[in-house]
């Protein structure tokens, strides 16, 4: 006789951070076999294994705000009801296992449940395989983009989060690979074969799908439905609406002339690496036509 498991069917989306992780979401919250709860970003397996502060109590009172927000003239009664019953389970404590289970408790019929954090990328491999063992099925999806790409995209935003867009204009080009190389977890989130050789050192094949930014834009419908037939639900027709959605969009500014010199390294170690582990890159990957700027 097994031991039940704590999670039956869950679904994480790990990132990369600035690599259509908000698209994918976009798209798949709509469909009727998967449950996301009120936070897209639960941060839950980051704050068991990396950073509990993350999920403090004053981290969720202060994201609660947003929740309990509502126009008492448009609002309708039942909707603001179960918000306000999600929202209490969202500041109850502990925070474990139960506490994340119960922010579903609106999943109806749904098959999956599902929380993407682009935090997760980072979580060690003991915290997989912890993971893994507790949960009935568990699958996870991973999203690359070329690296200088995704990293220009990624400072551009945080940038902008920080209300510090003019800082792009300022800096040197020393300042900028100063910021970088310290300011952050930007390299962290850069590194794809750390993060895949973590989890792959806990998970089975099956339950780890990698797939590229670069076939969002080309092919988006097709990108959905292989992360369907990786789950094994049904297909789901994506409207026009979210197909051509851009969502956080990163301020448009080119990049600074040099700037992908400096990081040629780090860029051709990731191409490599990823050869290695046998993720087919494209062959745009690590040229200026892999800058999208976008």
């Amino acid at each position: 006789m097994t031991d039940p498991k704590t999670f039956d069917h869950l679904l994480l989306g790990v990132g990369a951070m600035k690599a259509g992780t908000t698209w994918i979401y976009d798209a798949l919250n709509r469909h009727p076999d998967i449950h996301f709860c009120r936070e897209k970003e639960v941060h839950y397996l980051y704050a068991c294994h990396v950073n509990p502060g993350i999920l403090s109590d004053k981290s969720r009172m202060r994201r609660a705000q947003g929740y309990l927000h509502f126009d008492p003239e448009r609002s309708a009664l039942p909707v603001l009801q179960r918000r306000v019953e999600w929202t209490a389970n969202w500041l109850k404590g502990p925070v474990d296992d139960a506490w994340f289970n119960g922010l579903f408790q609106h999943r109806g019929a749904a098959t999956w449940v599902a929380d993407f954090s682009n935090m997760n990328a980072l979580v060690p491999t003991e915290g997989w395989a912890a993971l893994h063992a507790r949960t009935a099925k568990l699958r996870v999806v991973y999203t690359l983009r070329e690296p200088m790409d995704r990293l220009w995209s990624h400072v551009r935003f945080h940038l902008k989060m920080q209300g510090a867009t003019e800082k792009l204009e300022q800096w040197s080009l020393d300042q900028l690979e100063d910021h970088i190389r310290t300011g952050g977890d930007y390299l962290q989130h850069s590194n794809y074969v750390a993060a895949i050789k973590r989890m792959r050192a806990a998970l089975p094949p099956e339950c780890l799908h990698i797939a590229l930014f670069d076939r969002i834009p080309d092919a988006p419908r097709a990108f959905i439905a292989d992360i369907e037939r990786f789950l094994g639900v049904a297909p789901f027709d994506l409207p026009d609406s979210i197909v051509t959605r851009v969502v956080n969009p990163s301020p448009p500014r080119p990049m600074p002339k040099g700037l992908a010199e400096r990081f040629a390294q780090e860029t051709a170690q990731q191409v490599e690496g990823l050869t290695a582990l046998g993720v087919a890159v494209p062959a745009t990957w690590n040229t200026p036509e892999a800058l999208t700027f976008q």
